[in-house]
């Protein structure tokens, strides 16, 4: 067979192009660990950038519900606080009398009126008559406490949660009556007209010791 240089030419040009073709698929690996470090450098880079230096600790989030948790834990604290300084009564009896308050609509104006009257005292029992924390007055009240499904006998009003059922009840005929506070409280201890001056500025005080708490509270965060 005759030498043909064209044909060789050819030949080493498949060679050349072939040999390249292989380190091409030998490099692209190498080519494609280079490109994904560079990503993830880049990301570390960036991250860096956005995190503020210095060794101060990142402020966590606070949960709504959890930071009205404890808002009422610091009222509960601050209000039975108030509540001890203010009577003899044992704490667990005054604690009781706090939760049965705040399932009122008005929980100071109650707490104020069981201070007035019995200085959370259940079992107190007034010269003239008005029975329990609130001071209801059965002769006036006692029949149509038990229309209205609150109270079963007088007995009932010596316990905590009837007597303040049966006290808010009182109140809110009143109220109905002479659509003024003041005027509902005087009626209610009978036409005093010191007593409504005496339960809200109990209530003002008692409304007071909660928001103070919590303002010594909320100082305690740090952001």
């Amino acid at each position: 067979m005759a030498w043909n240089p064209g044909f060789q030419e050819v030949s080493m040009h498949a060679k050349i192009k072939e040999q390249v073709k292989v380190e091409g698929k030998r490099q692209f690996p190498a080519l494609f660990f280079l490109l994904g470090l560079a990503a993830v450098l880049g990301f570390i880079f960036a991250y860096g950038m956005t995190v503020p230096a210095g060794p101060e600790k990142a402020v966590q989030p606070v949960s709504p519900v959890r930071s009205s948790e404890n808002e009422k834990d610091t009222a509960r604290q601050a209000i039975l606080r108030w509540m001890k300084e203010n009577s003899r009564m044992p704490e667990h009896v005054l604690a009781k009398i706090y939760s049965v308050a705040m399932k009122s609509v008005n929980a100071d104006l109650i707490l104020a009126i069981c201070l007035v009257e019995s200085n959370f005292n259940p079992h107190v029992e007034s010269g003239k008559g008005a029975v329990g924390l609130m001071g209801i007055m059965p002769g006036v009240w006692l029949e149509e406490l038990k229309a209205n499904g609150i109270v079963s006998g007088k007995e009932d009003l010596y316990t905590i949660s009837k007597n303040m059922e049966a006290g808010a009840f009182v109140l809110e005929r009143y109220l109905k009556k002479t659509d003024n506070l003041k005027n509902a409280l005087s009626r209610y201890a009978g036409g005093s007209p010191s007593y409504a001056a005496r339960v809200l500025h109990m209530q003002k005080k008692i409304t007071l010791a909660r928001r103070s708490e919590q303002k010594l509270s909320l100082a305690d965060v740090h952001y």
